[in-house]
Parts: structure tokens; C-alpha cells; sequence
């Protein structure tokens, strides 16, 4: 995804007042055009702060059995710098990584990071159908369906995302993916389940609250074998910087260039 923008909340009153509905941002991104305006104001106050933040992130796999798998992998990324030196791999498997093993790392990361680009947040998540599922005090969480075009992997019918923003701080505070029921693969993977919570939390109060921690789990089966794994990723070291390509700004009716 993806990250991050603006006008505050009337306050209510004490006991039994009700939150009023925050205005859309002036400038609405296409994407969340008829997204109810608490998820648009949370989501394009993230999107707006998008690549401004350096941060280090740290991977840790367990087995089926919850045992964790040797080792976590722990990676820099910095917008800051050109495209090809945004990454860093710091730790495979909790120790320095060999010359091959950053190899094999950097294929993978381009390829996933050509997938990331593959699709809009819009052309993923069906927000015209977005709907309030509950409400606990301040906070508001809705219930998203994918779009049937989200991907070519899984059946998008099959699952749902849910996002929990603070209406108050127009943020989001949680964001989940669950699937709706068990489903087939390539026609011979049943997948069972499927489930994806991430948690937001403030790294500067000025800004937008950022990904803190992501818990992934999956099981299913493969032919007459029980499979699963699961996932917890989470971010740290966060550092406010310019994005490499804003170093420069150009204003076109002054001409100036200003450096950062």
C-alpha cells in the first residue's frame, strides 16, 4: 500500500452527544470518490503522507505449530533515496546476510514491488459498498468487499477488509482482511482460512498514524497434507524524510527550484 491528511472534527458535547460527520477533503482522490467521509478522510490523510517516512521492518515466520522459524528478517526501507537503494536487507534468518543471499533478496523484492504497483487501492476494494458494521465510542469500523477484478490468485469474492478509524483524529486505527469462508486453489489447495490485522499507532502527533504491526495467518490443504503458517511484521526506527523525488520542487509561475 500506500500511506497518507487534514481537517479536524467538530468535538461533541458529554454524555449522549453524537459525532458529527467530518467534511471530505477539498481535493478528493479519484480512487475514494462515494467513500463514506470518515474512511476518506483517514485514508487520504495516510495516503497523503505517503514515502515520508524512513522506517525498519522485521519479519518473523512460524510454522504451522506457532514455533518461529529460524531466525527474522529485518529490512530498512529510506524514500529518501533513489529507487534501487530504498531497500536494504540488514538480517536473513537474525544474522548478516552473504553476498548471495542479498542477491536472491533484491530479485524478489523488485518482484514484489512491481506487484504492489500492479493495482490502485481503489481498484482493489469496492468502497461504493463500503458499510458501518459497528461503532464503539469514537471509533467507527467499516466493512469493505474486494473488488471481483482485485486479483487473479484468490477468489476476491471469498473475502472482506475492515477498516477501524478514529473519527475524532480522522485516522485509521486498525485495518483487516478475513476470508468469508474456505475455498479452492488451482483445484487442488483448500485454503481454510485467512486472516491479516494490521494495527496503526502514532509515530508524530503532526501526522498521520502509521503501520506499527501486522499479524498474517493462513491454513489449508494441499492434496491430503494440513499446511499453515503465519506472520508478524512489525516497523520501528520510523524517521521523517524527504521523498528523493521531491528533493526538488519546482514552481512553475516563479521558476524557482527549491532544494530540500
Amino acid at each position: 500500500m500506500r500511506r497518507c491528511f487534514f481537517l479536524i472534527l467538530s468535538a461533541c458535547a458529554l454524555a449522549g452527544a453524537t459525532w458529527a460527520e467530518p467534511a471530505p477533503p477539498a481535493v478528493l482522490s479519484p480512487e475514494l470518490e462515494g467513500v463514506p467521509a470518515p474512511l476518506a478522510a483517514a485514508l487520504q490523510k495516510l495516503m497523503a503522507d505517503d514515502d515520508h517516512w524512513a522506517y525498519t521492518q522485521t519479519t518473523q515466520v512460524f510454522d504451522r505449530k506457532g514455533q518461529p522459524e529460524p531466525g527474522p528478517k529485518v529490512e530498512r526501507y529510506d524514500p529518501s533515496q533513489p529507487d534501487e537503494a530504498q531497500w536494504t536487507l540488514l538480517q536473513h534468518q537474525g544474522r548478516v546476510p552473504t553476498d548471495r543471499e542479498v542477491r536472491s533478496w533484491k530479485r524478489k523484492k523488485e518482484k514484489e514491488l512491481r506487484r504492489r504497483e500492479e493495482k490502485s487501492l481503489g481498484e482493489v476494494l469496492d468502497f461504493a459498498r463500503a458499510a458501518v458494521q459497528r461503532e464503539e465510542g469514537s471509533t467507527v469500523v467499516y466493512e469493505v468487499p474486494l473488488k471481483a477484478s482485485a486479483s487473479r490468485r484468490f477468489p476476491a469474492e471469498k473475502f472482506v477488509a475492515y477498516f477501524a478509524v478514529n473519527r475524532g483524529r480522522q485516522e485509521l486505527e486498525r485495518f483487516g482482511l478475513r476470508a468469508r469462508e474456505s475455498f479452492r486453489m488451482v483445484g487442488v489447495a483448500k485454503v481454510d482460512k485467512v486472516e491479516i490485522d494490521a494495527q496503526f499507532a502514532t509515530v508524530d502527533p503532526q501526522f498521520a498514524a502509521q503501520p506499527r504491526l501486522i499479524l498474517a495467518s493462513g491454513t489449508g490443504r494441499v492434496l491430503f497434507f494440513r499446511v499453515g503458517a503465519s506472520a508478524e511484521i512489525k516497523w520501528s526506527d520510523f524517521k521523517r524524510v524527504t521523498p528523493y523525488n521531491d528533493r526538488f520542487v519546482v514552481e512553475l509561475g516563479e521558476l524557482k527550484v527549491l532544494d530540500f
